[in-house]
């Protein structure tokens, strides 16, 4: 049965599940083949990452540059959603990793502008470009009333994760029993 041929009634439990198998995808489809260091495309770039001592969220930095161009860190952090002393730190060791670079606005030179090191461009755009692409053709797909339902459940999920965060009192996997009480292992 596919996913819009569910019955109108399809319990909480079943959508849990198919979100579930979704998400799962959808990761997997992320990461795409050599997400971890195994070779092929993104490999390259997450080795290189990793042996600068940086992880996941700086790619998120880079993958805003990618998108937005040259900015000022205040400007990054906004598109981040993030406060500018965190984008400042991320954007710092991007620049300690060769990543990215800092010069001078040139209309304000107090302001420092990131954009992303010539000598990583193009593997830094190719990376997130795989990324990005599908998710723009997902919203160009969209209508626009199809697009707000589709941000708005994305918005209530991750609003809900930050609420509660990953592991809710009675988790079972988190190795706590109801309540926090350690159940071993």
């Amino acid at each position: 049965m596919s996913e819009n041929s569910r019955p109108a009634d399809a319990s909480i439990d079943a959508d849990l599940e198919m979100l579930l198998q979704l998400m799962g995808r959808l990761f997997r489809g992320i990461k795409g083949p050599g997400a971890h260091g195994e070779g092929g495309e993104g490999g390259e770039l997450v080795g290189r990452v990793k042996a600068a001592g940086l992880g996941p969220r700086h790619m998120t930095a880079l993958m805003a540059l990618v998108l937005h161009g040259p900015a000022p860190v205040g400007v990054l952090a906004r598109q981040m959603a993030l406060n500018p002393a965190t984008v400042s730190q991320l954007v710092g060791e991007l620049q300690r990793g060769g990543f990215v670079e800092r010069r001078p606005d040139e209309r304000d030179r107090r302001r420092m502008i990131v954009s992303l090191d010539e000598a990583h461009r193009e593997t830094i755009e190719r990376f997130a470009w795989r990324r990005l692409r599908p998710l723009r053709m997902t919203l160009e797909t969209l209508g626009p009333v199809e697009r707000a339902h589709f941000l708005h459940g994305w918005r209530t999920l991750v609003d809900c994760i930050e609420a509660t965060g990953p592991h809710g009192p009675d988790d079972p996997f988190d190795g706590h029993g109801p309540g926090g009480a350690r159940t071993g292992a």
